[in-house]
């Protein structure tokens, strides 16, 4: 019972911390779905491409971010888009950042510090940023997307905000619980050398370690905020929580199905590689940019 006390004080000082931001997320992410949804897409769709391509894959991947959509939501919106003819660079673009992050994980992200949740928004940027203008400079001529099989979206039912703040709580507190509850349980069971040994003491491996660990481990951006918080208190670099992070969300199994019924498998399998190179250059960089200035 003393065990089973100590586990239970552990996971209620993790929700204390760490539930304002997760709570500030959930009502941020539905603000965003109930009232900007309709002109995420309506500015989607009037992007074209053109002498001035890069500035609307900029705004692609900027819209991605802000769509408070799971990559299932992200889908049907994406069909829709390439339906009505917007560039495949543009949808990459969109698709890439909208993987790596939105409002509720980014609101959510500043438990872990404000310097680390917006390098993590900065990052899912040019992620989607250059994962679109690979594709207008090297694959502008090949087909990526396959829409064939796909109907047209139905018309949604209009939500409403109490609705859908309703819904994001019933999906994402089973993930929040468990993650507080893995976090108070790597806090009473694993010695915190162990997690300095594994991360802060080796550098450059450290990253391939976080980013190899974020694809079995990563199940949902609000369970793994807590886990990552308690690491980085156990000496995690804030190169290696970046990386996890990053490759993470693209990873993540759920993620990995959807890309996959719009995307063939040799443009699926570039996709793969190209989100874990990413995450590696990122974590390393920042790392080699820590030890520069000392951060």
């Amino acid at each position: 019972m003393y065990e089973v006390a100590m586990v239970l004080g552990g996971v209620w000082f993790q929700f204390r911390q760490i539930a304002p931001y997760w709570a500030s997320g959930l009502v941020a992410g539905s603000l965003v779905s109930v009232f900007l949804s309709g002109r995420i897409t309506e500015k989607m769709t009037s992007l074209a491409s053109g002498s001035l391509w890069f500035l609307p894959l900029c705004l692609a991947s900027f819209l991605g971010i802000v769509s408070p959509l799971c990559m299932y939501g992200t889908v049907p919106i994406i069909v829709a888009l390439g339906k009505k003819g917007v560039a495949q660079h543009l949808l990459a673009a969109f698709m890439v950042s909208s993987i790596l992050l939105n409002p509720n994980i980014f609101f959510f992200s500043f438990a872990l510090g404000a310097d680390l949740a917006l390098t993590r928004l900065i990052l899912s940027f040019i992620s989607g940023v250059l994962a679109g203008a690979l594709i207008f400079l090297l694959f502008r001529n090949k087909a990526l997307f396959s829409f064939e099989r796909f109907a047209e979206p139905a018309d949604k039912q209009k939500k409403t905000f109490f609705l859908d703040l309703l819904k994001a709580f019933r999906i994402t507190f089973p993930y929040f619980l468990f993650g507080i509850t893995l976090s108070a349980l790597f806090d009473r069971y694993v010695p915190a050398d162990w997690i300095s040994a594994l991360f802060g003491t080796r550098r450059g491996l450290g990253v391939l370690f976080a980013t190899t660990l974020s694809i079995p481990l990563y199940a949902c951006g609000g369970g793994t905020v807590p886990l990552i918080n308690m690491w980085m208190q156990a000496g995690m670099g804030a190169g290696d929580a970046l990386a996890f992070m990053l490759a993470g969300p693209a990873t993540k199994i759920n993620n990995l199905s959807a890309v996959k019924t719009v995307l063939g498998k040799k443009y699926f399998l570039i996709y793969m590689a190209y989100s874990l190179i990413f995450a590696l250059l990122a974590g390393w960089g920042m790392e080699v940019f820590n030890i520069r200035t000392g951060y």
